[in-house]
């Protein structure tokens, strides 16, 4: 029930009101194998579930899957969470943890996350399963997302299970970005490298015309693909989930003028939504983008301080508390309603910490830079 729950993507990161199933949003994304398992590869891909049945490896198989930012490294494993929750993969247990959650042990972690609070007696058993070395050949699977996103507290608990000096004889399936993977992989010994390349031209096109249906835009979708079929510049954004979706959204606003890099499509996105937030609250139309950004000249730098605080303090969030506080000391600042930030929640089962998060990463160091 916890996965079918989380499967409820927010396409639209800033607007919680649009839902979607992580099978109308999920498009297939490219794997390259890049280690020297025996996988099966055509035409440079890889099914995900062959993963799981390398020949000689055994049934304690460890794999790391790297992705740059926004590629679909989270999606990927709620949709793998997902499929076993609908039978499609063969694991009586499967975990997906979360890393930025992770507090204390796996153990602790799993409890946490993903076990009800009103299931004590249940949740013993479970985790005495676990720990009982023989059990452990049922097929379990744990998936770790994020290990970039890890607190250095917690560090030494999941080295544990990645150098198997805990739960030996599970599946092991953890993402991160290129740049953690290379120190993840000096430390522990993955049977299975992979990368996460991203979607195809067909698979843009696919994610382009389920954007558009959904605000019932079409016509517009249509031209967008056009576009950027026609447009080399743009090439190298549809290749990336995130730079897709985003996008979309700068086409909703500005038809006919598209970005044609990476940064001017955040700077871009940065303007649709101060533009939006005034729409919504009918106030008028600023002479150009240089006004736009002075009017919330005091809330992006706000943003800009707290992106360094965390920075400093290696975390890519904040918690509720602190932002209130952080509010209190500027007088109304409007930072949280800019669209921004979005309301994570916690999968913490005792005393859960929401907290507020960046757009994505990128933002976060965007942001950053500012101040």
């Amino acid at each position: 029930m916890e996965y079918k729950r989380r499967s409820q993507l927010r396409p639209l990161l800033w607007d919680s009101t649009i839902q979607l199933p992580i099978e109308q949003v999920y498009t297939r994304l490219k794997i390259v194998s890049r280690g020297k398992s025996a996988i099966q590869i055509k035409d440079d891909e890889v099914n995900v579930f062959d993963i799981f049945k390398v020949p000689g490896i055994g049934e304690d198989v460890m794999t790391i899957v790297e992705g740059s930012p926004g590629i679909g490294k989270t999606t990927f494993c709620l949709k793998l969470a997902y499929d076993w929750a609908h039978g499609n993969i063969p694991f009586e247990f499967v975990f997906l943890l979360k890393c930025r959650d992770i507090d204390g042990d796996i153990m602790e972690a799993i409890s946490e996350q993903l076990l009800p609070r009103d299931m004590e007696k249940s949740v013993e058993k479970l985790l005495h399963l676990m720990k009982d070395i023989r059990n452990q050949e049922k097929l379990m699977l744990i998936i770790l997302d994020g290990l970039d996103e890890l607190p250095e507290k917690s560090r030494h608990h999941v080295d544990e299970l990645l150098q198997r000096r805990i739960l030996a004889f599970c599946y092991v399936l953890a993402t991160t970005r290129q740049e953690r993977g290379i120190e993840v992989r000096k430390s522990a010994v993955f049977d299975i490298h992979l990368e996460i390349k991203g979607y195809t031209e067909s698979d843009s096109i696919a994610y382009i015309r389920r954007h558009f249906e959904t605000i019932d835009q079409s016509p517009k979708g249509e031209k967008l693909i056009e576009e950027m079929q026609q447009n080399t510049f743009l090439h190298a954004l549809r290749n990336n989930p995130l730079n897709l979706l985003l996008l979309c959204v700068v086409y909703e606003d500005y038809e006919g003028k598209l970005p044609t890099s990476r940064t001017e499509l955040y700077q871009v996105i940065v303007q649709c939504l101060l533009k939006r937030y005034c729409a919504k609250r009918n106030q008028p139309a600023l002479r150009n983008d240089i006004a736009l950004e002075r009017k919330f000249e005091k809330e992006i730098l706000a943003l800009g301080e707290l992106a360094w605080l965390c920075l400093l303090s290696d975390r890519y969030g904040f918690r509720e508390s602190e932002l209130d506080e952080f509010e209190g000391r500027y007088p109304g600042l409007v930072a949280r309603e800019l669209g921004l930030l979005y309301k994570e929640e916690s999968l913490k089962r005792l005393k859960p910490e929401h907290e507020y998060c960046f757009l994505h990463k990128t933002f976060h160091l965007m942001h950053r830079r500012r101040i």
